[in-house]
């Protein structure tokens, strides 16, 4: 059941198993033996993949059918927010690029 839902999810995403592995800091042969039921995250990895992917954890596992997204109270501002609203609906070339450039103005 999970195999076939971290699959079908990363699909509606239109993301790569390169690029999930990338946002949960994972590789691609994990995210691959995942998706093919050969092994199964820890609890660490499972929540970063429903956050990656914007489910429950218990959407994931296939015990429930409404994706159930939790709404996640956090300290961040209006201007913060809709950074990370925009930062989102990037490909993920430009997610990397913003990356590079926020560093380079930091550091």
């Amino acid at each position: 059941m999970f195999a076939n839902k971290l699959r079908e999810l990363r699909n509606e995403k239109n993301i790569s198993q390169f690029q999930l592995a990338n946002l949960i800091h994972a590789t691609q042969t994990q995210i691959s033996k995942w998706e093919n039921g050969a092994i199964e995250p820890s609890l660490t990895q499972l929540q970063q993949l429903a956050n990656a992917l914007e489910v429950s954890t218990d959407y994931l596992l296939g015990r429930e059918n409404d994706i159930g997204l939790v709404e996640v109270k956090t300290d961040l501002t209006t201007d913060e927010q809709e950074l990370i609203n925009l930062y989102r609906k990037l490909s993920f070339g430009d997610k990397n690029q913003l990356l590079g450039f926020a560093k380079g103005l930091v550091y």
